[in-house]
């Protein structure tokens, strides 16, 4: 069907119209030859039936004007002789005295029998019972016709045994036939409809396709306008949107990035100046005061060393803040070298070692590809990588320090090491407090911190770090269950072309 952009048929309505009409007449008009055909045939057996049976009725009549019995009256090779056998029409014929006794038959051996034990073995065969007078038995393969009629040698009942063979045959070719032209008539329907619904659907699909793009980001492209003039008109609504939104996405990206700049600009600045050296001075001066004015008795001393630890912690606190502000707000310059990030994770896991004890936190470093721990096999595992390792290690440090953070009263912190020549798998899995769906959503935005005294800047930094390795992070947790961050990195990032000072822009 051809679409025109401009003719009655150019909508999507109108071609629907024409297309289920068309459908509709070809549909009525095969039924109907098929119908038709399969009515005549079973026309001419039901006329078969009808001729035959009165030619029994009228065979049982004569045999009684003429004293012969139905089993010479019948099969004679003349044309209008009854024919009774299995597979004719009628099956079989009887007459019966009042003493229930075959008086005569198309069968010479029925004579003299009682009819119901020749009753019963035809109705062995087709699961028919002798019918009450006058009546026709439904079911099975056979019809059983029964009636009366008085004669000067007393009554006489009439049993025409009527086979259902043919007409079993004519109906059961005819619902093959009628099959096998719906299937063929259908299959080639669905061919149309389906050939038909592609060209039509086929703009439809392809602007749900560029509405999945866009929902991915994707935004630098345009659909082409094809179709009925509706959808036509859509596209050409959708490609204005993506122009509106490439228009929006520029003046956005360049507003961000001014007030980032900016921002962090002037916060970087002015943290590194105003704060880093005041604390490094109130750091020094501590320990001046921890050396030069220890109290004389060991209670104060006590007393007095708990809480100058507690100062320089809070200025550790503090001065990691700064760092973490410092290193979020500008571009990393990294440096790769060969690295063991097991290493790394043991070290940090050094650092970790007396905070860990005092919260009763085990910390265990395992190998996937080798199901043994590095405590276990007495030597220390290698994943051997090509990164900057100082920023590695920030990134395992963060991570490892908010897993002690969610298991205050003690617990297990496993790192799990998975290893391919192309990529490191790291999973850092505890069974503390866990998050819920819309905190892991979150938890590497910048600022978002679950914790009163967090800033939220250590794995929104973990995430940059990594991504800048060529590298993703993700995570898995559920309340009360604990959380696993899974890391990949690329054991040598494509982008690491080391220049001359080994660091890389």
């Amino acid at each position: 069907m051809q679409v025109l952009k401009d003719g009655p048929l150019s909508s999507f309505r109108s071609q629907m119209v024409v297309f289920i009409s068309v459908t509709l007449l070809v549909t009525a008009i095969a039924l109907s030859f098929f119908n038709r055909q399969l009515e005549e045939r079973t026309a001419t057996v039901v006329a078969e039936y009808i001729r035959d049976i009165t030619l029994a009725t009228d065979t049982v009549y004569r045999s009684f004007s003429s004293g012969d019995y139905l089993y010479d009256m019948v099969n004679r090779n003349e044309p209008e002789s009854l024919r009774v056998s299995g597979e004719s029409v009628i099956r079989h014929l009887l007459v019966v005295d009042e003493q229930g006794l075959v008086f005569d038959s198309s069968s010479e051996d029925d004579l003299r029998r009682p009819y119901q034990s020749v009753l019963d073995e035809i109705a062995d065969h087709s699961g028919n019972r002798p019918p009450p007078d006058g009546s026709i038995v439904e079911g099975g393969a056979q019809r059983s016709l029964r009636f009366s009629i008085e004669t000067d040698r007393g009554l006489r009942q009439i049993f025409i045994v009527i086979s259902m063979g043919r007409l079993s045959q004519v109906r059961e070719t005819g619902d093959r036939v009628r099959l096998v032209a719906l299937s063929v008539f259908g299959v080639g329907l669905i061919v149309v409809i389906i050939a038909f619904t592609l060209r039509i659907t086929r703009p439809i699909t392809q602007l749900g396709g560029a509405a999945r793009r866009v929902t991915r980001g994707e935004i630098d492209f345009e659909v082409p306008a094809a179709g009925p003039r509706e959808v036509s008109r859509l596209i050409s609504t959708f490609n204005e949107m993506l122009a509106g939104l490439r228009r929006s996405r520029d003046l956005e990206e360049k507003l961000q990035r001014a007030e980032r700049s900016a921002v962090v600009g002037r916060l970087a600045s002015g943290i590194a100046h105003e704060i880093r050296n005041p604390l490094n001075f109130i750091n020094l001066s501590i320990d001046y005061l921890r050396d030069k004015h220890r109290p004389a008795d060991q209670t104060g001393v006590d007393e007095y060393q708990r809480i100058l630890t507690t100062i320089k912690d809070e200025i550790g606190r503090l001065n990691s803040l700064v760092s973490n502000f410092l290193s979020y707000g500008r571009s990393a310059k990294l440096r790769y070298r060969e690295v063991d990030a097991c290493v790394l994770v043991s070290e940090v896991r050094d650092l970790l070692s007396t905070t860990a004890a005092q919260q009763g936190v085990s910390i265990r470093i395992i190998s996937l590809n080798s199901e043994k721990n590095s405590e276990e096999s007495g030597a220390l595992l290698t994943a051997p990588i090509l990164a900057d390792p100082e920023y590695l290690r920030t990134c395992f440090s963060n991570i490892m320090i908010n897993a002690l953070q969610a298991m205050p009263e003690g617990g297990l912190l496993t790192v799990a090491f998975r290893c391919t020549p192309a990529r490191l798998a790291i999973d850092f899995s505890d069974n503390g407090q866990g998050m819920t769906a819309e905190m892991c959503e979150q938890v590497f935005e910048p600022y978002f911190s679950t914790k009163e005294t967090g800033v939220g800047l250590g794995l929104a930094l973990t995430r940059k770090i990594v991504e800048e390795h060529g590298g993703k992070i993700s995570v898995n947790s559920q309340p009360g269950t604990g959380t696993t961050f899974h890391l990949e990195l690329p054991t040598t990032p494509p982008d690491a072309r080391a220049g001359e000072d080994g660091s890389i822009p």
